[in-house]
């Protein structure tokens, strides 16, 4: 007992030694993050406190929402510790703290992008979408993708990311992505489709989506243009200075193949270097045996030196496809709707080829230089073959084949019966240069921005024609039905050149507050010509000889002059802007007015008569972007007008009447439009909400007084100025993720009034059409993912109601479709994957039996030592069920159009790939 107590006095003796050997110390501070030279407050950042001899950790933590943090840690007396700040693709911070203080203030700490996730051991899971200031970062590892999946499958996964297979454009919470970049850079600029399909998933990170600034606008602070959202792309760290490369080669059953060698090289600062080449025609799903697309491009990006940044890009694309369609429409009319059938089988051919080059260049820390081309080179060949119908009660015809009980339907139905074969040819080359030069004057940082722009096209088209018209309510000498026969040829030349100079200051009142004079001064001009031709006198009855560009000798002979025009136009602007943009932690704020006084002056032959006109208007563009951000809430304003100039030749009171059924005239007092759009976006990035509405109106709209002509089924239109045209929609999209089980919801509604004036029988006051279309949509789609594969279910539901006051008719359509998207890896390095969706419709003329149930199935096996190999077989449309149906409402008619599919097809492919290191 008296050692024990003995023991305790000691222990109670040295205590205060101890304590004197340590002390209790706190860091505090901010982090904020850089992107695209603007600061952000950087949330969550991990926050470190290392002991500097051997950087064991000593504390951790992370930083709150507003990017704030406060670290207490026990040190010892005779020891140094570093502060380490790390984020997810961000290059660390290490600032060493002072051993003599109780308390350190970090103040602001900076982090820059650069680091990649290879360089973090991750044990738990990561978070799929976070919010920096105004970058959406997506982690691209939180969504699973098949084997040997490009970028395109990985968007289509992604919510928020509205993928259009068609046309291959993005848009991303409603905002349309104008590029796709990697690491910061130009990635075959203005071609997202090079990089959607041929970017392999597995070498990105992350993607990056924000409103990218041009490098006129970085240097100056103040946003001279619209939104310009891009969708940038983040290689992992792993990867960096690695060349990637495969090639590949498949062929299957119905004409299916594909050859594709793609090879990258991409290092973190942004220097890159591509080289793309593929042949085949395996997303092609129209029935036409030659469809092919070819296409070769090298894209890089060097840095050959620390403040210079060159980008380089050239492609070929060869494409060859054909479609059959049919379709059907409905034209609203006061008398009595008409009704048309149509059906055509088109081919085309298209070769291109485009360049584009861009320097951006810091001479020294006050002057800056830009330098951007691009050059393009087209050729194209079209051959087509249709026949439309009109009558004046509805046939009642399947889309499928409209024509096979035409001749059992009454005769007084019909009104005209056209059938015509045409061919076409177009060449166009165009080439655009821009520059800019921006000069610091001061110390403040004023600065004065001279910039040049210059363009030029020019484009030949050539066209050939045989049709035929019959008009059932006409007769001829002999009292039959009157029929036209027209055989003509038109040979189009057209040019245009742009050349702008503007000058640019500004002045920096604060370091939150810039202010911006332009002034702009552009010339236009546009010089087309349309030569018809009559080569009925040359043809004996067969017309495959003629082919566009290559008319018989003394073709000269049949010129038409009364169907033929020429067009020379030029237009002398002047534009003055002023603009401003204040920005700190929580606004970011971009607001202008540009004023634009123009000339503009026409001089046009269209036939038989010549008429000029010479115009002096005054154009106004305001605008203004406004973004509150508060922790990771974000609130999000966009206001854009823009004054729209009526087209010169519709100032013009000529007719051209080239085509009988489809009369054109213009109308002298058309007066200018203006069109405006209101945005407001909410982002709750901790509830993972978004929320959006939208609403666009045009004041003094363009839109064509129609005349029909009851007996053909012709029509005369004339532009005129309406009011009452507007639209719009709302959005709201939620996600969230439990463990392996990820939920993703949108839904929305839209609605638009289209007006259209509709004047029969050459009456003196056209009637208002006025169409009222209202739609609403809603998808859910739940996930599974297991470490070994991915479930994912999704439901759509698609409503669109129309209501038309001329006829008081309704059109209404229900879509709904239920998917089933799912892959697994099984032993043996097996990749099995299928997707299922099954589609139906109801509603106006939609017939039973149209539903659709389009089943997918692969299976993937990789081999070799280090998986080099991969062996994949697909079967597509395995119950050849697929259907392509289109419809749309305006104010004037309803349309559907339906394109004919291949249906089931399958195709074997092999691939091998390798990586190797070339420089770290």
């Amino acid at each position: 007992m008296v050692c024990k107590i003995r023991l305790l006095c000691l222990c109670m003796m040295l205590l205060p030694a101890v304590l004197s050997a340590q002390q209790i110390k706190t860091a505090y501070g901010q982090t904020y993050a850089i992107f695209e030279d603007d600061t952000h407050i950087l949330p969550d950042a991990n926050i470190s406190v290392l002991d500097a001899k051997d950087s064991t950790l000593v504390k951790g933590g992370v930083s709150g929402a507003d990017g704030r943090f406060n670290i207490r840690f026990t040190a010892a007396k005779d020891k140094w510790y570093l502060l380490k700040v790390s984020y997810t693709g961000m290059e660390p911070a290490f600032h060493r703290l002072d051993s003599q203080t109780d308390t350190v203030d970090m103040g602001r700490i900076l982090l820059k992008e650069g680091v990649e996730l290879a360089e973090f051991t991750v044990t738990a899971p990561m978070s799929e979408i976070v919010q920096v200031g105004d970058t959406t970062i997506i982690n691209a590892e939180a969504y699973k993708t098949p084997e040997g999946s490009y970028l395109e499958e990985l968007v289509k996964r992604i919510p928020g990311l509205e993928y259009d297979v068609t046309n291959k454009s993005l848009r991303y919470n409603g905002k349309p992505i104008s590029s796709i970049n990697v690491n910061g850079e130009e990635f075959f600029s203005g071609n997202n489709r090079m990089a959607l399909e041929n970017l392999p998933v597995e070498l990105i990170s992350k993607i990056k989506v924000y409103d990218k600034r041009s490098e006129l606008e970085k240097v100056t602070g103040v946003r001279s243009g619209g939104e310009n959202f891009v969708l940038d792309i983040q290689t992992k760290g792993e990867l960096g200075g690695a060349l990637m490369a495969s090639a590949k080669a498949g062929r299957g059953n119905n004409g299916k193949k594909e050859l594709e060698l793609v090879g990258n090289y991409f290092r973190q600062s942004g220097e890159n270097l591509s080289l793309i080449a593929n042949s085949g025609n395996r997303q092609m799903t129209s029935r036409h045996k030659d469809n092919i697309q070819n296409i070769v491009g090298t894209n890089f990006t060097v840095k050959p030196a620390e403040k210079i940044s060159v980008n380089r890009n050239l492609s070929y694309m060869g494409n060859r496809d054909g479609s059959q369609s049919t379709g059907f429409t409905e034209q609203y009319l006061t008398s009595g709707n008409r009704y048309q059938l149509s059906g055509d089988e088109s081919t085309n051919k298209q070769r291109a080829i485009n360049s584009y080059a861009g320097l951006i260049w810091e001479i020294d820390d006050k002057t800056f230089f830009n330098l951007f081309g691009n050059f393009n080179l087209m050729q194209g060949e079209n051959a087509n073959s249709n026949r439309q119908v009109m009558f004046d009660a509805d046939p009642g015809a399947d889309l499928s084949d409209p024509f096979a009980d035409i001749d059992n339907l009454q005769e007084d139905m019909k009104i005209n019966d056209i059938r015509m074969r045409s061919l076409s040819s177009n060449r166009m080359n165009s080439y655009s240069v821009s520059a800019n030069l921006t000069r610091k004057i001061n110390q403040k940082g004023s600065s004065v921005s001279l910039v040049l722009q210059h363009s030029h096209n020019k484009g030949d088209n050539d066209s050939f024609m045989n049709s035929s018209t019959t008009y059932y309510r006409l007769q001829d000498d002999t009292g039959n039905d009157s029929i036209l026969h027209r055989v003509q040829s038109h040979l189009s030349p057209s040019a245009s050149r742009d050349q702008s100079l503007g000058l640019m200051f500004t002045h920096p009142f604060t370091e939150k507050f810039n202010l911006q004079l332009s002034y702009n001064l552009a010339h236009n001009t546009q010089e087309s010509d349309r030569n018809t031709y009559d080569l009925s006198a040359f043809i004996d009855g067969e017309t495959d000889d003629i082919q566009p560009g290559h008319l018989p000798a003394g073709y000269e002979a049949g010129y038409i002059d009364s169907l033929s025009n020429r067009s020379d136009s030029r237009t002398l602007a002047h534009d003055l802007a002023l603009r401003m943009h204040y920005s700190n932690d929580m606004w970011d704020v971009n607001t202008g007015l540009s004023v634009r006084p123009e000339r503009r002056s026409i001089d046009q032959k269209t036939g038989l008569l010549q008429a000029d006109t010479a115009t002096r208007i005054i154009g106004f563009q305001p605008s203004m972007m406004a973004a509150w951000k508060k922790e990771k809430f974000q609130f999000r304003f966009n206001y854009q007008g823009n004054t729209q100039q009526p087209a010169l030749t519709d100032l013009l009171s000529l007719t051209d009447n080239s085509d009988p059924l489809n009369i054109t005239r213009g109308n002298p007092g058309l007066k200018p439009a203006y069109n405006q759009s209101v945005r407001l976006d909410v982002n709750d990035n901790r509830r993972d909400i978004f929320a959006s509405l939208n609403w666009q109106n045009t004041i003094n709209s363009f839109t064509r007084t129609v005349i029909y002509n009851l007996q053909t089924g012709g029509r005369e239109s004339y532009p005129v100025n309406i009011n009452g045209n507007w639209s719009g929609n709302a959005m709201l999209r939620y996600q969230n993720r439990i463990r392996s089980f990820r939920i993703a919801a949108r839904t929305g509604s839209s609605y638009n009034r289209n007006i259209n004036l509709v004047n029969e029988g050459q009456s003196e006051q056209p009637e208002r059409s006025i169409t009222r279309s209202t739609g609403v949509t809603s998808n859910l789609r739940v996930s599974y993912l297991p470490q070994w594969g991915s479930f994912e279910l999704t439901g759509d539901w698609r409503f669109q109601h129309s209501h038309n006051s001329l006829r008081q008719t309704d059109n209404y359509t229900r879509n709904y479709a239920l998917t089933f998207n799912n892959f697994a890896n099984l032993p043996g390095d097996v990749q099995l994957r299928s997707d299922a969706t099954y589609s139906f419709r109801n509603g106006t003329n939609i017939a039973n039996g149209d539903d659709q149930f389009i089943w997918n199935m692969g299976v993937t096996w990789k081999f070799m030592r280090k998986k080099q190999g991969e062996l994949s077989a697909y079967w597509s449309d395995i119950l050849s069920k697929k259907k392509d149906y289109n419809r749309n409402v305006t104010a004037d008619g309803f349309y559907e159009r339906r394109t004919q599919q291949i249906g089931s097809y399958f195709i074997v492919s092999f691939r091998y790939s390798f990586n190797r290191m070339l420089q770290k």
